[in-house]
């Protein structure tokens, strides 16, 4: 007698393709409901350390973005989204930090500063970020 997919048991074989088509799917899917807005923080970056610095609420996360300052010695060079913006460049800063508002109003800039960086240079950003009318600014900083 055919079909039924069974062994000459009576017990039904287990079938591998199907299983491998719900995982892609599933997977395709997750992939899918995932925001494409992550927080891009650059690793090279020696952030200062506070004993009482805390963790990041969750429900804001992906409302954030993050703005980096790596100090070389004599300049700070800023980075936005994997794009740099020396000081000739700031204008540009402004204008992109004020695009991405007008789609999350809700925005909030995490300035994530070198540990070397002088203050003077974290109080600049903070005037560009101003500028682009951004209110919700934090500060990331370790506690080890």
């Amino acid at each position: 007698m055919a079909g039924g997919g069974g062994g000459g048991d009576g017990e039904p074989e287990f079938q591998i393709a199907p299983m491998i088509d719900v995982l892609l799917v599933l997977l395709i899917f997750f992939m899918s409901i995932t925001s494409a807005e992550v927080l891009k923080v650059d690793k090279g970056l020696t952030l200062p350390v506070s004993p009482n610095a805390t963790k990041r609420d969750p429900d804001m996360a992906k409302h954030e973005v993050a703005v980096n300052i790596r100090w070389n010695g004599n300049e700070a060079l800023v980075t936005l989204d994997d794009i740099k913006y020396p000081k000739a460049m700031h204008e540009e800063l402004v204008n992109r930090l004020k695009r991405k508002l007008e789609l999350d109003k809700k925005m909030r800039v995490v300035i994530r500063g070198d540990r070397l960086l002088p203050a003077i240079e974290i109080q600049r950003v903070m005037d560009l970020v101003g500028t682009a009318g951004v209110s919700d600014i934090s500060f990331a900083a370790s506690n080890k």
